[in-house]
């Protein structure tokens, strides 16, 4: 879910739980298990369509969500946990400016719309799905986009053929994670929009309490550090504990990143900022100018990996020195400080090539001759590979070069001239991490 958005604070929001069809009219799309039904591949979402018309009393007006998994106007889940699926529309009519979503129940061979609600603005920028309450209800999960680049979140729950609202909050970034430890359910951290300069990033966790279906505590982060919120990012440790990567801009303007770590309190129910055993000074340790650069799991092993800069680590010959740095992925949750992953990256076609650490300090990278793309060598010694992008429409097959990735429309080649250590057709095809 998730690259990354600034936001700016929204006034008061309010919600109308459930408005008359006739101001209401659109459909979402997907599945229980975030599997999407595109509307020509469905007859039930013909038999939506009508239901919705019939009940508006005119035309509606689909709204297709911009981003995010689903990207149809139709969503087909058991919603309220029942064992009987249901399905959800958003959708305009010509009385309404704002996106409704409607719930339908099915109804002999067709549907009954039971429910819609208005939303927050006129488009929809993403929708998810999360099992919030348990293991058999879904909610949905709908973020409004409005003109001036703010947005809001709805979470939305259907029990007993009634809609409610759970949370209608402005937000940066989301993330559905299992932090609390429930084996049931899913928990739901909002970063919401920065309050100042020195604020910090508020982070609210939803999840289940004894004290009510959801219960939502924020915590501020990073006060006097960092000022925005550009992802966030799940791991686990070796022990099973998870935790919360949080990246961020360090000061007022977008030009640094550094991340930060927080894990939940079992004992106060809130999250807490935390310092792994490899991280004594996040803002130090973490600091990186290339805002693009954003933390992930590049291994597979359930810890998150941030991007550092490795700064002199070898050789880049013009003008790649332009386009290319040395960097470090660590994930500083591992025993004895975590692992370490060194290479180069190349941050105009934004790739990284993981690089042996025997060659740290004596790596040269310098442009191959048709100048789309460039060769590794040991400084004044073997060259090992080549890797360009090209268009193959400009450039015949050669089998000299694999395909490796594509980048857009081009392709990522690469060629071994001599193999050494993990510099391998195989370790290089497999070890490329592509970051567009």
């Amino acid at each position: 879910m998730a690259k990354r958005r600034r936001v700016c604070a929204g006034a008061a929001l309010a919600l109308a739980l459930a408005c008359a069809l006739s101001g209401c009219g659109g459909v979402l799309g997907g599945s229980v298990e975030s599997l999407l039904r595109a509307p020509q591949l469905s007859g039930q979402t013909g038999a939506v369509q009508r239901a919705l018309a019939a009940a508006a009393g005119g035309t509606v007006t689909f709204k297709y969500p911009a981003s995010g998994d689903f990207l149809s106007p139709f969503l087909f889940g058991d919603w309220d946990g029942d064992g009987t699926g249901e399905a959800a529309a958003l959708y305009t009519t010509e009385d309404t400016a704002n996106v409704c979503l409607a719930i339908l129940e099915p109804d002999g061979d067709g549907w009954r719309v039971t429910q819609a609600a208005e939303g927050l603005s006129g488009e929809v920028e993403s929708v998810a799905t999360a099992h919030l309450q348990d293991a058999d209800s879904v909610q949905m999960l709908v973020g409004y986009g409005s003109a001036q680049g703010d947005r809001y979140l709805v979470v939305y729950l259907y029990q007993d053929e009634t809609l409610q609202t759970v949370i209608s909050q402005s937000y940066a970034d989301l993330l559905l994670t299992n932090i609390t430890g429930m084996s049931d359910a899913q928990d739901l951290i909002l970063a919401l929009p920065g309050e100042g300069e020195n604020a910090g990033i508020a982070l609210q966790l939803l999840t289940n309490t004894e004290d009510g279906f959801r219960s939502a505590q924020t915590t501020q982060v990073g006060q006097g550090q960092i000022t925005a919120c550009t992802a966030l990012h799940t791991g686990t440790t070796a022990a099973g504990t998870p935790y919360v990567v949080v990246d961020g801009w360090a000061g007022a303007a977008p030009t640094s990143l550094f991340s930060t770590f927080v894990t939940y309190n079992a004992e106060t129910g809130f999250l807490n900022s935390w310092l792994p055993d490899g991280l004594s000074d996040p803002y130090t340790q973490t600091l990186r100018y290339d805002t693009t650069l954003t933390s992930r799991d590049i291994d597979g092993d359930g810890d998150i990996d941030i991007p550092v800069d490795a700064g002199d680590s070898g050789t880049l010959e013009e003008p790649l020195d332009r386009s290319l740095r040395f960097l470090e992925w660590r994930d500083y949750v591992g025993r004895y400080g975590g692992t370490v992953t060194f290479g180069v990256y190349d941050s105009e076609n934004r790739f990284f090539l993981p690089l042996p650490r025997s060659l740290r300090g004596r790596v040269r990278i310098r442009p191959n001759m048709a100048g789309n793309g460039w060769l590794v060598s040991q400084t004044q010694g073997t060259t090992y590979c080549e890797l360009r992008v090209v268009d193959p429409a400009d450039f015949p097959p050669d089998e000299r070069y694999q395909r490796i990735a594509n980048i857009g429309s081009q392709q990522l080649q690469l060629r071994v001239i001599a193999e050494y250590s993990t510099l391998t057709q195989s370790a290089i095809a497999g070890g490329i991490l592509l970051l567009g």
